[in-house]
């Protein structure tokens, strides 16, 4: 099943100040270079904007971080449509308008599940719904994903 994730789970895959987000971080994004994932721009960009912001020392790493993987994954962009869809599916559901670009995103390149612990989880539109992580109730639905 091809799947997304959030920025929030690219930032705990390099946030140590977390440990144990951290680890479930790294091993999906792991997994996922094994697996049908797909990230996109805006994911990317918002990842380094965080890591810029709270710690602007390791700019340069995150940014060849996110580099590599650009290299490894699809990168699903953000077009006017995409934006516009976006836009309406906010509107429609109340959620923020860069979750929802990521969620158009991803679904233009088919993606089933969007992995983030920003969104509601169970939360399902258009296709696809979210999967938290970080809640131990989705340990074993997270382990059958990332085993496909």
């Amino acid at each position: 099943m091809k799947f997304t994730v959030d920025s929030n789970v690219l930032v705990y895959a390099v946030d140590s100040q977390t440990p144990e987000k951290q680890a479930i971080a790294r091993n999906i994004m792991r997994r996922a270079t094994l697996l049908d994932a797909v990230l996109t721009g805006q994911a990317l960009a918002e990842f380094l904007n965080v890591v810029r912001r709270r710690a602007p020392a390791s700019f340069s790493t995150a940014r060849a971080q996110a580099a590599r993987w650009a290299t490894i994954f699809p990168i699903a962009g953000t077009s006017w449509e995409c934006i516009d869809r976006a836009a309406a599916m906010a509107e429609a559901h109340k959620l923020q308008l860069w979750d929802c670009v990521i969620w158009q995103a991803a679904r233009s390149l088919q993606a089933q599940i969007f992995i983030s612990e920003d969104l509601q989880d169970g939360f399902s539109a258009e296709g696809m719904s979210v999967l938290n992580p970080f809640k131990s109730s989705n340990a074993e639905r997270l382990a059958a994903l990332l085993e496909a």
